[in-house]
């Protein structure tokens, strides 16, 4: 069994239960065992700030469509993402920028998607995503996709790294 912790980059989606917001395939029990996998300290979740452009816009989407008053409810949830040390917050680095800069002149116009890959790429971290047109836009232009995982490919992988 292997000891290395797993850094983990997190695509946007992933932020959204913390928030409140459900995700269709992402259920409670999927959000324990990885919340999980961090205590016992297999994984390091990882999160690109730039994130934070695609995840105020779904929330106020959501909560508009819900009617609900964010002022209310944002207090908590935001404190825990942003001071908790459950998640390490990352910029961009240069390398990172540069790649996604080639990758929307190829016609991926996801630009936070792009950084977030690049992230991944750049500084070997797995990159949970469900998202399958980022990765079949990748694999048709030649890059690699093998650290693109869903949760249930991280959790089984961890799983198996765990001899259960």
């Amino acid at each position: 069994m292997s000891s290395t912790i797993l850094r983990v980059l997190l695509d946007s989606t992933y932020l959204l239960p913390s928030l409140g917001i459900e995700v269709e395939g992402i259920s409670n029990e999927h959000i324990v065992r990885l919340m999980e996998a961090a205590a016992r300290r297999r994984v390091k979740f990882c999160c690109l700030t730039a994130s934070w452009v695609e995840v105020i816009g779904k929330v106020c989407r959501e909560a508009q469509r819900l009617k609900l008053d964010l002022k209310e409810i944002l207090d908590i949830p935001l404190k825990s993402l942003v001071e908790s040390g459950f998640y390490e917050w990352i910029g961009p680095t240069y390398q990172a920028v540069k790649l996604a800069f080639k990758l929307m002149m190829l016609g991926h116009r996801d630009n936070v998607d792009n950084l977030l890959y690049a992230m991944s790429i750049t500084n070997r971290m797995v990159f949970l995503t469900m998202d399958e047109e980022l990765k079949g836009f990748l694999s048709r232009q030649g890059y690699e996709t093998d650290n693109l995982l869903t949760h249930t490919q991280l959790l089984s992988r961890i799983e198996r790294s765990e001899g259960k």
